[in-house]
C-alpha cells in the first residue's frame, strides 16, 4: 500500500512542479502558489486532453501529457523563484492530511453502498478510452448526462501509473483531501492570513465536523459508536454533509470534486484584487479553474462567481500595474470561464425546473446543530463589529443601521426563518463594515464571508426544483449550497478570528479552542474505528462475490463499442456492479438516477429495456437469447451473484449457451455473443 501510494503522489508530484514552473515564470502569485500548483497544472493538463476528446480522440488524455510537457519546457527556469520554505509548508500540510484521511478511510474501502457505485461507474467510464461527452454507463448507446468535469484532471496520473479505477478511487479521495487543504492554506495566505490562521484553514476546508457529535455524546452515546449519518442529516429533508463527513464517505461526487477548483480560482481572484503584476496569466487561470468548477458542479457557478467578483472588485488595482479595471477583471474571468468549457454547457441539460419558495424554515436547533461550529467565528466577530459601528458612528447612522438590522431581524424571526434571521444581520453588519472601508487587514477575507452567510439566508427563501418532491423539495438546494458555506467559511474563519485576536484576544481565543473543538468526537469516533490490521491494498472491490472483481479486471480490456448485460436491480444494489467495477457500459443500471438526469422522457425507453432484460434471462433458449441480445446491442452478458439469485436456472444455462466464453471465475462468467 505505502509503495504504491508514494507512486501516486510523485506522479501529482511532478505535476505541481510543471505548474509551479510556470506560475512562477509568469510571476504569478508569492509562497502560497506552491499550494495551486498541482492541482492548477492537472486541470491544464485535463483541459487540453477533454479538448482532443472533443475532436475525436479516444486515447485524449496524452494530449494532455503533451501540453505539461510543453509547460515544463517553458516553466523551468521559473522554478529557481520557488522559495523553499513556502514550498515545504504547503508540502508538508498536503501529505500530513493526505496520510491522516487515508488512516481515517481504511475501514472504508469497500467501493459500496450510498452513491459509491455510480461514482465509480462514471470514473472508469472516463478511465476508458472513448471520446466526449462519454458514453452513460448505465444507459448503453446514450450520452452521460450528469456531470462529469471533476474527474477529467485525475485520469492522466491513473494511465500513467495503470493502477485500476477501484484502486485509483481509493487514493484519489485522500489526495482530493490533501490539495483541498493545501487550497484552503493557499487561498488563507493569498487573503494575507498568518501561518496560524492559515493552517487552521487547512485543516477546517478537510476536518471540520458539527456540534451534533456533542450531543450524541451528553446524550449517553459511546464515543466509538457516533453516528454521523445522523449528523449528515440534521435539517430535515435535507442532506447537511460537513467536511468530515464527505472526505470520509468517500462518495466522489460533484460538490467533493470541486473544492479543489473552487479554492484555486479564489486563490488566483484574490491575487487579480490585489494588483498583482501579471494581469493576464492571472485572469486566464482564474477564468480556467473557474471554468472547470461550474462544469464540475454547475451548482457553484453563481455562487463562486460572485465570490470572485467580491474580492476582485473590493479593492481598487492601482493604475500603474495595469490597465485593466477590476470590473474588465470580473468581466474577462466569468466570459473566459464560461466560453472555455461552452461544449459541456452546449450538452448540458439541467435538472432544474425553476424557483419555488420555502415553506419549512430551518429550526433553531437545526442550525445550530449543524452550522454553529462554522458560523461562531462569525457570530463572535459579528458582534464586534457592531460594537465599533456604533462607537464611530454619528447618531444618526447609528439608528438607520440599528433599524434595518433590527427589521430583518424581527421579520425573520417572525416569519419562523431563524437562519435567515442570523444570515442576513450577520451579513448586513460586515458588509455595512466593508463598505466603509473597514478593515484594512484582511479586507477580501471579510467580503468572500458574505458569500456563505447569503447563501446560508437564501436556502431559507428560495430553492430550486428538481426531480425531488415532497419532504425533499430543497434537499438539493440546502445540500449544495450549505457544504459550499462550510467550505468557505472554513478559510475565512480564522482569518476573522485573527483580525479579532489583536483587539480582544481572550475572546479569540476561547472561540479558536472551540472551533477546534467541535469536530473532536466526530474524529475521535472515527479514529476509534480504524483497524489494527492494515488492509492488503487500496482495492475497493473485496465486496463483490468471489470471482467477479477478476472478471470485471478482464473486461476493462474489452474493446470500445461493447456492451453488457446485467441482471436488473433496485438502486443502492449491485445492480450494475460490473460496469461500475470495468468501465464497459451496461444496457440498464440503476434506474432512478437516469430519470433524475433525463426527466420523464426517458421512462418508456427504460421500460424497453427491462422488458427485454428480464426475457433473456428468463427465455430458455441460446437462440431467443442472441436475438435479444442483438436486439439490445449487446455484446457480453453477464452470469454472476446478481443473476444467479434473480433468474432461474434454466434461463442462466440459456445464456451460458448462449456465446463463447469470455472471460470466468468462481462462479461468474461473461459470454459474448454476436461476432
Amino acid at each position: 500500500m505505502l509503495a504504491l501510494a508514494v507512486a501516486w503522489y510523485g506522479v501529482l508530484s511532478v505535476a505541481g512542479v510543471v505548474g509551479l514552473g510556470l506560475l512562477r515564470r509568469w510571476g504569478v502569485g508569492s509562497g502560497a502558489a506552491v499550494a495551486v500548483a498541482r492541482v492548477s497544472a492537472l486541470v491544464m493538463a485535463g483541459f487540453v486532453g477533454w479538448v482532443a476528446g472533443l475532436l475525436g480522440v479516444s486515447h485524449w488524455w496524452w494530449a494532455g501529457a503533451v501540453a505539461l510537457a510543453v509547460a515544463l519546457a517553458i516553466g523551468i527556469r521559473g522554478l529557481r523563484e520557488v522559495a523553499p520554505v513556502a514550498l515545504c509548508e504547503a508540502e508538508l500540510v498536503g501529505f500530513a492530511v493526505f496520510l491522516l484521511l487515508a488512516l481515517l478511510r481504511l475501514p472504508v474501502l469497500p467501493i459500496t453502498a450510498t452513491e459509491k457505485p455510480m461514482d465509480l461507474a462514471i470514473w472508469a467510464t472516463l478511465l476508458r478510452p472513448g471520446t466526449f461527452p462519454p458514453v452513460d454507463p448505465w444507459l448503453a448507446g446514450h450520452s452521460l448526462a450528469y456531470y462529469y468535469w471533476g474527474f477529467v484532471p485525475w485520469v492522466l496520473p491513473t494511465r500513467v501509473l495503470g493502477v485500476p479505477p477501484d484502486v485509483a478511487y481509493n487514493l484519489l479521495v485522500p489526495t482530493l483531501a490533501a490539495i483541498s487543504a493545501q487550497g484552503g492554506w493557499a487561498l488563507a495566505r493569498g487573503l494575507g492570513g498568518g501561518r496560524r490562521a492559515s493552517l487552521l484553514a487547512a485543516a477546517l476546508v478537510v476536518f471540520s465536523g458539527t456540534p451534533d457529535g456533542w450531543r450524541q455524546l451528553l446524550a449517553g452515546r459511546p464515543l466509538g459508536s457516533l453516528d454521523l449519518w445522523s449528523s449528515s442529516r440534521a435539517i430535515e429533508g435535507t442532506i447537511t454533509e460537513f467536511p468530515l463527513f464527505t472526505f470520509h464517505l468517500g462518495d466522489l461526487h460533484p460538490h467533493l470534486l470541486v473544492v479543489p477548483l473552487v479554492l484555486a480560482s479564489l486563490f488566483y481572484a484574490c491575487a487579480l484584487g490585489r494588483g498583482a503584476k501579471a494581469q493576464v496569466p492571472l485572469a486566464a487561470l482564474a477564468a480556467l479553474l473557474f471554468g472547470a468548477a461550474a462544469a464540475a458542479n454547475p451548482w457553484c457557478a453563481l455562487p463562486v462567481g460572485g465570490a470572485i467578483a467580491l474580492v476582485v472588485l473590493v479593492r481598487d488595482v492601482p493604475d500603474r500595474v495595469t490597465s485593466l479595471t477590476p470590473w474588465v477583471l470580473v468581466a474577462s474571468v466569468g466570459l473566459l470561464g464560461w466560453a472555455a468549457f461552452l461544449p459541456f454547457w452546449h450538452g448540458y441539460a439541467p435538472p432544474v425546473t425553476g424557483i419555488g419558495l420555502v415553506t419549512t424554515p430551518t429550526r433553531w436547533d437545526e442550525l445550530a446543530l449543524y452550522l454553529g461550529g462554522a458560523l461562531l467565528p462569525v457570530l463572535v466577530v459579528g458582534w464586534e463589529v457592531s460594537r465599533r459601528l456604533g462607537g464611530w458612528e454619528p447618531a444618526r447612522r447609528q439608528l438607520s443601521r440599528a433599524a434595518w438590522v433590527s427589521a430583518v431581524a424581527v421579520v425573520a424571526t417572525l416569519s419562523g426563518r431563524v437562519a435567515l434571521a442570523i444570515g442576513m444581520t450577520t451579513l448586513i453588519l460586515l458588509a455595512m463594515w466593508v463598505s466603509r472601508g473597514k478593515p484594512r487587514q484582511h479586507r477580501q477575507a471579510w467580503a468572500l464571508t458574505l458569500v456563505p452567510l447569503g447563501l446560508v439566508a437564501m436556502v431559507e427563501v428560495v430553492f430550486l426544483r428538481d426531480p425531488y418532491g415532497g419532504e425533499f423539495y430543497r434537499m438539493n438546494t440546502v445540500f449544495k449550497m450549505l457544504h459550499l458555506s462550510f467550505t468557505l467559511l472554513a478559510v475565512t474563519g480564522p482569518l476573522l478570528l485573527e483580525w479579532l485576536w489583536t483587539r480582544r484576544q481572550t475572546i479569540a481565543r476561547f472561540t479558536v479552542l472551540a472551533v477546534c473543538c467541535v469536530s473532536l468526537p466526530h474524529f475521535l469516533s472515527l479514529l476509534a474505528a480504524v483497524p489494527a490490521a492494515r488492509p492488503h491494498g487500496w482495492g475497493g472491490l473485496s465486496w463483490m462475490a468471489p470471482g467477479e472483481a477478476s472478471v470485471a479486471a478482464e473486461l476493462r480490456g474489452l474493446p470500445q463499442g461493447s456492451v453488457l448485460v446485467e441482471g436488473l436491480g433496485d438502486a443502492y444494489s449491485d445492480a450494475g456492479r460490473m460496469t461500475s467495477a470495468s468501465g464497459v457500459p451496461c444496457v440498464l443500471g440503476w434506474e432512478n438516477h437516469e430519470r433524475v438526469w433525463r426527466g420523464g422522457s426517458i421512462e418508456s425507453e427504460l421500460a424497453r429495456r427491462r422488458s427485454l432484460v428480464t426475457r433473456l434471462y428468463n427465455a430458455g433458449d441460446p437462440a431467443t437469447v442472441r436475438e435479444i441480445a442483438a436486439e439490445l446491442a449487446a455484446s457480453h452478458l453477464v452470469v454472476g451473484s446478481l443473476e444467479r439469485r434473480s433468474y432461474p436456472a434454466a434461463g442462466l444455462a440459456a445464456v451460458m449457451a448462449a456465446g463463447k466464453v469470455e472471460a470466468a471465475d468462481d462462479g461468474c462468467t461473461v459470454v459474448r455473443v454476436g461476432e
